[in-house]
């Protein structure tokens, strides 16, 4: 099974690596997202270029509110989890797409491990988001994200783990939908509705403290809140109470939601 596994898992980035206008928007896109919306809210370039003293209230209440140096940082970091809810929103299409084409019933002739053909389509999925990620920390560090100053490897190992869980949670979710949608249309339209709601209401762009009472309940059961903060813990080194309790928790979560969705997944191949 590891081996069917590897097989398919490498066709799966070979479509990806071969495909360069879509690698190319997949790189680019988040990266001018952090550059223009991180960029153009620092409200510190309101401020007049003489006014050493506001500036430096004004540093120490973002130090205060977000955490981090300045709310660039706070949104470069937040964002590397967004980026991981939307490319397992895409999961779903290579699954949809192998049925429409024809591909998927080729496989489900031969004597394969259905597991290994939902299996290797998310873990493409994670490694993409993974791969991506590392390279959008990279450009962010290059246009100001400022890392805490005794970073170590693992910190950084660590807040990739967290992206993957995260990743591995989505893509096995949305991978599940692509087998049940029958038209990329309503795929694409389930991705939509999930990402803004799961986006705007979580700790990613804005602190769950500054939103009003009824989106802060909503924010803290959000697991994209506490993705992004344990991010920000790893990465800039803000507060968080027990960020290993939370990646533990986060790798349980991402076990459970992969075989069920897998054994789901199986089920409806039989048909």
């Amino acid at each position: 099974m590891l081996g069917e596994t590897y097989v398919l898992w490498y066709r799966e980035m070979k479509k990806w690596l071969g495909r360069k206008p879509v690698l190319f928007i997949s790189l680019f896109s988040p990266i001018f997202w952090i550059l223009l919306f991180g960029k153009s809210f620092n409200p510190i370039n309101l401020l007049p270029q003489d006014a050493d003293e506001i500036v430096a209230l004004l540093r120490a209440k973002i130090v205060e509110l977000f955490g981090t140096q300045d709310y660039f940082t706070y949104v470069a970091a937040g964002m590397t989890v967004a980026f991981a809810l939307f490319q397992a929103s895409f999961a779903g299409a290579s699954a949809l797409f192998d049925r429409r084409l024809g591909y998927m019933d080729r496989l489900l002739v031969t004597p394969i491990n259905r597991e290994s053909i939902f299996a290797a389509k998310v873990l493409a999925s994670v490694t993409r988001v993974v791969v991506l990620t590392a390279f959008l920390m990279a450009v962010s560090y290059i246009a100001g994200l400022q890392l805490k100053a005794d970073i170590t490897p693992p910190d950084l190992l660590l807040a990739l783990l967290t992206v993957a869980f995260i990743s591995l949670i989505l893509s096995s979710i949305f991978m599940l939908a692509g087998f049940v949608m029958d038209n990329p249309e309503g795929l694409f339209a389930i991705g939509n509705l999930v990402n803004t709601p799961l986006l705007f209401a979580s700790s990613v762009l804005f602190p769950t403290a500054q939103m009003p009472t009824w989106l802060r309940l909503i924010a803290e059961v959000n697991p994209l809140s506490h993705g992004a903060d344990l991010v920000r813990y790893f990465l800039v080194g803000k507060p968080m109470e027990d960020p290993y309790l939370v990646l533990a928790l986060f790798g349980i979560i991402s076990v459970i939601v992969f075989l069920t969705s897998a054994k789901v997944a199986v089920k409806l191949m039989e048909k």
